[in-house]
């Protein structure tokens, strides 16, 4: 199992909300389990177009090189997704 399935189970297990664009308090849950990670995020236009929505993405990337993240629009209108665990990528050099 890789560090970032575990982040996401117990991420989307937290109810803590989300009170700041700065780094949420559910992520010292992750640092008090000893997970070590780096905390990223930004923003995409979808197709390049002004009438297409601007996603915001956060990720966590895991010392093992698997990744967590979830998007929202950046309207904020949807709320963020659930957290998604991406395993590490292979044959990177």
């Amino acid at each position: 199992m890789f560090d970032a399935q575990i982040a996401a189970t117990l991420l989307n297990r937290w109810d803590g909300t989300r009170v700041s664009p700065e780094e949420p308090p559910s992520l010292e849950l992750l640092r008090e389990g000893k997970l070590h990670f780096k905390h990223e995020g930004g923003e995409v236009q979808t197709n390049g177009t002004p009438a297409d929505p601007r996603l915001l993405i956060e990720c966590l990337t895991f010392a093992d090189g698997s990744r967590a993240l979830r998007v929202a629009e950046a309207n904020g209108k949807s709320g963020w997704t659930q957290w998604t665990a991406a395993e590490p990528v292979s044959g990177r050099e």
